[in-house]
């Protein structure tokens, strides 16, 4: 997903978790999981669904 965070712009794999919060995964192993709780979902936005899909070329 392509969401607005707190006003910073960010491409994240997004997960439901319990209690409403949302878990985001980065493909980047270099950062962490970051939880974020219901009380903060005011604070980010939706903007886009990302998609790739990479072939291999020959």
């Amino acid at each position: 997903m392509y969401l607005l965070v707190h006003g910073e712009r960010r491409i994240k794999r997004v997960q439901r978790v319990a209690g409403g919060a949302w878990l985001q995964i980065s493909d980047n192993q270099r950062y962490e999981k970051k939880l974020i709780k219901p009380q903060d979902m005011k604070d980010v936005k939706i903007l886009e669904r990302c998609e790739i899909r990479i072939r291999k070329v020959l």
